[in-house]
């Protein structure tokens, strides 16, 4: 079964609110562990220096194969992303990752975008150097029988929000910050010529281009895009269970069409983010 990509975040929430603080974690009530799941729970499990994991019996190889970085022709390995950025790209990471994804989610060159953008995203602004964040991640799983393709992204740094507020940009929640950040406002300079199109281009291409869907959690607040019209903001009772900023992605089998200018031009955020009430 295949569950909403909000519902796979909420698993991964059950599962660090029951766990004990102990070195071991338990996924065993999860018969089903998607990539918005895992990833979270991977990096929990890196931070916390987990040693084992209790697992359902649907679930205990697959999860021992994404450790070991085993990848089948259904999914890619799990990739820690390094911490320079020269080197991610000497190792040509969003290409060579898009090369093992069926071409038919888009197209060759939308996958390898939206990954080299979620990836670029991180380094542009987690600042590994500075301390911010430990660890980037990436992973992506299709879904051959119900014609579906997941991408997932993670780094557990400071955050949109607490990118923002360091670099003097107003909100007023963190839900408000992912909405400023998927409307073409960066961090990186006033200058729109040079600021990389980054969230709102890949929502674009994955939402009105692909038919597909998207959630966005970074600190206490996410946003789920079931489609143009159905989504929904809200904020996290996470107890600081999670750090950080996760992008999940799912694909339909759909080429896309009209791709430069899907990318190229923003005539506004259709997502809008109403304080107060979500």
């Amino acid at each position: 079964m295949v569950y909403s990509l909000l519902n796979d975040f909420n698993k991964f929430i059950k599962i660090m609110r029951n766990h004990d603080g102990s070195n071991k974690i338990d996924t065993s009530t999860e018969s089903f562990l998607s990539p918005t799941t895992l990833i979270p729970l991977l990096c929990e499990i890196n931070n916390k220096k987990i040693q084992y994991i209790t697992a359902h019996p649907n679930t205990s190889n697959y999860i021992k194969d994404i450790l070991n970085k085993k990848a089948t022709n259904t999914r890619t390995p799990f990739i820690i992303l390094p911490y320079d950025e020269n080197e991610r790209k000497n190792k040509e990471l969003s290409h060579n990752t898009a090369l093992k994804l069926n071409k038919d989610y888009g197209s060759f060159f939308v996958l390898k975008y939206i990954i080299a953008e979620l990836t670029n995203n991180i380094y542009d602004h987690s600042s590994f150097e500075e301390g911010y964040s430990n660890q980037g991640y990436t992973y992506c799983q299709e879904y051959p029988n119900k014609d579906l393709l997941d991408i997932c992204v993670m780094d557990d740094g400071l955050s949109i929000p607490g990118r923002f507020k360091k670099s003097g940009i107003e909100f007023n929640d963190e839900c408000h910050a992912i909405e400023k950040a998927i409307s073409n406002i960066s961090t990186k300079s006033e200058d729109p010529l040079e600021r990389g199109n980054g969230l709102w281009s890949t929502i674009k291409l994955v939402v009105e281009g692909n038919g597909g869907s998207a959630l966005i959690v970074s600190d206490r607040g996410y946003l789920h895009i079931k489609n143009k019209e159905n989504y929904k903001y809200d904020l996290l009772n996470n107890n600081d269970i999670f750090k950080g900023t996760l992008i999940s992605l799912r694909l339909k089998k759909n080429q896309v069409q009209n791709i430069h200018e899907l990318i190229e031009i923003f005539p506004g955020n259709p997502y809008k983010y109403k304080i107060g009430r979500g």
